[in-house]
């Protein structure tokens, strides 16, 4: 049995505008009014993210940071599953390329540095249920560590090599998975675009792609 490893957000699901309208609505709702450039936040886990904003809000001391921050997260994951289930969809060709890998027998592995009731509500919003999903929440060391990609290896009992392909669409990603010695690795276009230097593609051995349509029609010519 082989197997896929995915990211999520912004690889499978397009998430950033549900992700935005939320982050922005809990912190009002703990009277701070902040516009959240997404760009910064892409790939980070969600307690990081929430420390990211409680500071850009004007909270530098310490112990009031990590309080607020939880309490961000918390009002966050309560009022994200309507926006997600308004504003969700499958990124192009991820539900095409998720049941031609299904057809193969191939075993479908996402990491996420989304908290798993988040993960959760997206997966079931853009209809894809995974063999394992490793969450933010699931591990001490998010991405670009490899321990999330490694755990999601060893939770389907797959070695690297059993791997055909990962895909993301952060440099977080790629990292994670090279460091967890995929041999394959894809990053694709997410719905916001970062720019990402040539040479880091090249260091970690990446495929640039425009959409998972491309890594579709590779699957399709490979088998």
């Amino acid at each position: 049995m082989k197997g896929a490893v995915f990211d999520l957000d912004g690889t499978l699901a397009s998430t950033a505008k549900a992700h935005k309208i939320a982050w922005e609505l809990s912190l009002k709702q703990l009277g701070f009014e902040l516009n959240i450039d997404m760009e910064s936040l892409l790939g980070k886990r969600a307690m990081d993210i929430a420390l990211i904003l409680i500071e850009k809000a004007g909270i530098k001391e310490v112990n009031k940071k990590n309080e607020l921050a939880k309490k961000l997260l918390e009002i966050k994951s309560s009022i994200f599953a309507p926006y997600i289930m308004k504003y969700a969809e499958p990124m192009p060709c991820a539900t095409q390329l998720i049941n031609n890998l299904r057809e193969k027998h191939i075993k479908i592995l996402i990491v996420t540095s989304s908290l798993k009731i988040t993960a959760l509500k997206v997966l079931e919003k853009i209809n894809i249920n995974p063999d394992v999903l490793i969450s933010g929440d699931d591990v001490i060391k998010g991405k670009p560590d490899p321990e999330p990609t490694i755990l999601a290896l060893q939770k389907s009992s797959l070695r690297p090599e059993d791997i055909i392909f990962a895909v993301g669409d952060t440099i977080y990603d790629i990292i994670s998975f090279s460091e967890a010695k995929i041999r394959k690795i894809y990053l694709t276009n997410g719905d916001i675009r970062v720019p990402i230097d040539e040479n880091l593609l090249k260091r970690y051995n990446t495929i640039k792609v425009n959409s998972l349509c491309d890594i579709k029609e590779a699957i399709n010519l490979a088998f």
